[in-house]
């Protein structure tokens, strides 16, 4: 950190447009700003450049959105690693779309670009149709790296899945193919976890369960407190580079909606093809809390019953049913030497439908702090809340304080004023916290007068 002159100071190396004339543009001295956008629920990064074009090259290109855009961008650092700086100089992004258009001035317009990986129009001219064999990561790394379909030379990082499996895909696109082996893949580390996403960061690609992401240490600490905290011979780069500048509460918490959507509880009915039976499975939170890894010990819900009916905010499996069917691992066609693992969709679907809600649904945090390009959408973070209570002597709040997932993510580098600077805007979730929450009875009473009236 000794290089950095302030938190957020950010370099572009090197930005050029390469068009379908074979010509190169040099655009680093007009770039006004960059926006990079990651997400774990994305297969895919996107963003926008923001250009101050003197010299007309829209039309002299021209640009007509199916150019390519190297650019690399990193905070100073003294040891320039690949999983601390942000480079598509050997993996250009595709500009797909020519967006705001506007003048600024007489001799000169302020062009925004969309771009995205080159990843997304593969996927948007191919099919699969075809059968695979072979473990689900196996087979997501085949169709990563085969010719026909996405054909990436980007890292992936690969998180193994147990089983061999004999899948076949009906003319599908290769995300769609993915998505559809997250949703039936169980982590070889972490469990069986059956929470894999597929997702683009500026470091590469991810084939990784929530439980694996969970299992990480802290790759930063963030702290509620005062920018431009001062030291003998000026400011604090370090310390400023770990405050948060702003941060908002997002809906905390959604009892009738983890309900409804079965976070807590739920019901599978399976139909079983080949024994001609039909099984039933029940899913319920606080049973299942300690199969899956989580960032902190401790449930984020209440075991507290209600007084009346003596039931808990899990008990209600009915809230939500899923059916499906199996084959219970056999082939009518090799009944005693079928290899392949069956996809136990009764020990997926429920458990996943709620591990993937609580990071959608859970303790949640909506923050700005200084920029820094190691930072990725999944990394773990420490977070530190201030206590915003006058009668207690707590100095830190103890529900939003701990480790955080980060789910999405938005690199803002502003160029177009006189001392650029790189901001982040990020969503990280908790799914979980240090201490047990109170399980007594809430005492109340129902006195209504149950009058009905017809009318």
């Amino acid at each position: 950190m000794a290089e950095l002159q302030y938190a957020g100071e950010y370099e572009i190396t090197h930005c050029k447009i390469l068009t379908t004339s074979g010509q190169e543009f040099d655009i680093l001295p007009v770039v006004q700003d960059i926006v990079i956008f990651e997400s774990i629920f994305s297969q895919s990064i996107s963003g926008t450049i923001t250009i101050q074009d003197t010299t007309d090259i829209v039309n002299n290109g021209p640009i007509i959105g199916e150019e390519k855009l190297q650019i690399k961008l990193l905070t100073p650092q003294e040891n320039e690693r690949p999983e601390t700086i942000i480079d598509y100089i050997k993996t250009p992004l595709d500009i797909y779309k020519i967006g705001a258009f506007m003048g600024d001035g007489e001799k000169a317009n302020v062009v925004t670009l969309h771009f995205a990986s080159q990843e997304v129009y593969k996927n948007a001219v191919s099919k699969i149709s075809r059968s695979y064999k072979g473990s689900c990561s196996e087979i997501v790394d085949k169709i990563f790296r085969d010719k026909q379909y996405l054909d990436s030379d980007k890292k992936l990082t690969l998180e193994e899945t147990n089983g061999l499996r004999k899948i076949i895909f009906p003319s599908m696109k290769p995300f769609k193919a993915i998505d559809m082996l997250c949703r039936q893949s169980n982590s070889k580390n972490f469990k069986n976890s059956p929470t894999y996403l597929f997702y683009e960061t500026t470091k590469g690609f991810n084939f990784r369960s929530v439980d694996g992401l969970c299992s990480q240490e802290p790759i930063m600490e963030y702290e509620e407190n005062v920018p431009d905290r001062l030291v003998a011979g000026g400011k604090n780069i370090e310390s400023n580079l770990k405050t948060i500048n702003d941060f908002t509460i997002v809906a905390p918490r959604d009892t009738t909606q983890n309900v409804y959507e079965g976070m807590l509880s739920s019901n599978t009915k399976v139909h079983d093809i080949y024994n001609k039976k039909i099984n039933y499975f029940t899913y319920n939170y606080f049973d299942d809390f300690d199969k899956d890894t989580h960032l902190e010990k401790k449930p984020y819900i209440s075991e507290s019953k209600d007084k009346i009916t003596n039931k808990g905010v899990a008990d209600y499996s009915d809230a939500l049913n899923f059916v499906t069917i199996t084959s219970s691992g056999k082939s009518f066609d090799e009944p005693d030497n079928y290899p392949y693992a069956p996809d136990d969709l009764e020990k997926i679907i429920m458990r996943r439908n709620s591990r993937i809600r609580q990071f959608q649904n859970s303790i949640t945090l909506n923050m700005t702090v200084p920029g820094n390009t190691s930072i990725q959408a999944g990394d773990v973070l420490h977070i530190t809340i201030g206590a915003s209570s006058t009668v207690t002597e707590r100095t830190n709040d103890p529900n939003y304080t701990g480790k955080y997932l980060i789910t999405k993510i938005r690199h803002n580098f502003n160029n177009g004023s006189a001392e650029v600077r790189h901001t982040i805007n990020m969503t990280v979730v908790k799914d979980s916290v240090d201490y047990d929450y109170p399980n007594n009875f809430v005492q109340y009473e129902n006195k209504g007068t149950k009058e009905t009236i017809l009318i």
